[in-house]
């Protein structure tokens, strides 16, 4: 039938996908290693980021956060802070964060959803937030930044400290993935993608590569496909028939054959087996009720479409 079709259709282009990506294998390592000479292309000067990680390193075991260690984060000397961004002033952040202890030292599950929402209440702005995180401990986080974002089809949560909380389990499967030692590189290997990708320096040979990339599509399809997720088959099925018909086809025939079994199950008639076609069932149904011959006819039909 139709659903068998288009469903050995798709396992052919995904095994094509498959070897496509081995063939591009650990693309995104070598746009780390690029990192500092794309920001020299775009920006005039090469970042020097792991500089910014050693003002701030004696920060992870200090318990109070004050408005004086901001600099350290500015470092306008080596990288572009300044271009994007600006800290509120001193008079707002600081009654915020007095009194308040930040342990960046002891970050996992509850606790860093807690620490996250703590200052994002002190500097309002969780790509601030995401910046003190990724130079205090670049091993676990990174930059919340709009190419990771675009290239990465983030789920957005119900506020932005849970959109970063999904930010940060998407980067850090890409790390377990591509064998990164640290979330930062991730996070500068796919500000070069989206560089490469949708940027000023396009290269077609990475561009493809993050194309036939099957990991990356799994996670960008997860992101997309997950709101959807409460809805019926007949619902997807209508929510995707402008956008993608051939897979719209597939959920309503996928739909259509499990109602018809769940229906051959309510009359007590055998409804799967090596020999019995669904076809056979349509015909064991009784010819009365809503289930007369020429619903039976339809459902032959749209089975045989």
């Amino acid at each position: 039938g139709l659903y068998l079709d288009i469903r050995e259709s798709w396992v052919i282009r995904s095994e094509a996908a498959m070897a496509a990506q081995e063939a591009g294998k650990n693309y995104l390592l070598k746009c780390l290693k690029e990192f500092p000479e794309i920001c020299r292309k775009k920006y005039g000067v090469p970042f020097d980021l792991k500089a910014v990680e050693k003002k701030v390193r004696g920060l992870r075991r200090k318990t109070e956060l004050t408005y004086k260690d901001l600099r350290y984060f500015e470092s306008p000397e080596q990288w572009w802070f300044k271009r994007f961004w600006i800290f509120p002033p001193e008079s707002s952040v600081e009654p915020a964060l007095k009194g308040t202890k930040f342990d960046f030292w002891n970050l996992s599950g509850d606790n860093e959803s807690i620490l996250v929402r703590q200052l994002l209440y002190a500097f309002k702005s969780i790509e601030l937030v995401s910046i003190i995180l990724r130079f205090i401990k670049p091993e676990d986080y990174a930059i919340f930044s709009s190419p990771t974002q675009r290239l990465l089809d983030i789920r957005r949560g119900r506020d932005p400290v849970e959109t970063y909380v999904n930010y940060l389990r998407d980067l850090r499967e890409i790390r377990a993935h591509y064998g990164f030692a640290r979330i930062a590189d991730v996070d500068m290997a796919l500000w070069v993608l989206h560089e490469k990708c949708f940027g000023t320096h396009r290269d077609a040979e990475v561009e493809a590569a993050y194309h036939g990339d099957t990991f990356l599509l799994r996670l960008r399809a997860r992101n997309l496909v997950a709101p959807l997720a409460e809805l019926s088959e007949a619902q997807l099925a209508n929510a995707l028939v402008e956008v993608k018909p051939d897979l719209a086809a597939l959920v309503t025939c996928h739909a259509l054959e499990m109602q018809i079994l769940r229906l051959a199950a309510e009359f007590r008639l055998p409804s799967s087996g090596p020999d019995l076609s669904l076809e056979q069932i349509i015909d064991s149904l009784p010819n009365f009720g809503p289930v007369d011959a020429l619903r039976k006819g339809k459902w032959k039909m749209l089975k045989d479409a």
